[in-house]
């Protein structure tokens, strides 16, 4: 059997599973005009794709329509991802796991409704896949990883690391009257951060860098002093240099 045909043959057997598919390129990019937006589960629509837009890889859509949201770990090619993985793995369940052909790995769990995508939140090298995302589905391609476990539940410590902290209420962002309110508030927010419990460190300093930026926006503070606060009070949590100043900078950016 051509390679072409094993291919076919590999989406027609997810299709039948249940999960729509659609083709890739060996670059990774969908071959159909509209990517995962053209999966199907329906096995003539699957052969029209491949027939009409052919591909040598299978993508899976994630999020609602499958059920699916994927944990994806590029530890072979970012010494973050690798150092993320070692430091977070014996707190991951244990769950369906697909092996990369570049030597990271796909952790699968169950969709939690309301999580779409992310880029390197959690660490450099470690997105996310859910809403309005897909993945390649490598056991079609090689022969690797941990595919038999079941499916688990997301994390709770996990859905809190990837879920935005809540928008500023009015009572947040008063201005501090005194000198000594506006110390007292700014060592607050840093305590907080720096006392992060493991499973909340990155979205407790978003939200420090977020009030801290806040505070520099009504002069309370100067920009060079609010952040070397947020990325010191996140080292003191336990987040890396490059992590912390990651986070900080984003929180920074969204309040321009």
């Amino acid at each position: 059997m051509s390679k072409a045909n094993k291919t076919l043959a590999s989406a027609l057997r997810l299709a039948d599973r249940g999960l729509p598919v659609f083709p890739c390129a060996a670059s990774k990019r969908p071959t159909c005009p509209h990517g995962f937006k053209d999966a199907s589960r329906d096995p003539s629509a699957v052969r029209a794709l491949w027939r009409d837009y052919p591909g040598p890889l299978i993508g899976v859509p994630t999020g609602e329509t499958t059920g699916l949201f994927v944990l994806d770990v590029d530890s072979a090619k970012h010494d973050t991802a690798a150092d993320w993985l070692e430091r977070y793995a014996p707190y991951l369940p244990d769950t369906r796991a697909h092996r990369s052909r570049s030597g990271g790995v796909h952790f699968l769990f169950r969709h939690r409704r309301g999580l779409r995508n992310s880029q390197a939140k959690l660490a450099l090298g470690v997105d996310t896949r859910g809403d309005g995302g897909s993945i390649l589905w490598w056991p079609a391609a090689i022969d690797q990883g941990h595919h038999r476990a079941p499916l688990a539940e997301l994390p709770e410590w996990l859905v809190k690391a990837l879920t935005p902290p809540p928008p500023p209420t009015k009572t947040d962002v008063q201005r501090p009257r005194t000198p000594e309110a506006a110390r007292a508030k700014v060592a607050g927010i840093v305590g907080a951060v720096a006392a992060a419990n493991e499973g909340e460190r990155n979205s407790l300093a978003y939200w420090g860098a977020c009030r801290l930026a806040e505070l520099v926006t009504q002069g309370v503070i100067g920009p060079g002093d609010a952040i070397a606060l947020a990325v010191e009070a996140a080292r003191q949590a336990g987040l890396s240099p490059n992590e912390s100043q990651r986070t900080v900078a984003s929180a920074f950016r969204g309040q321009q």
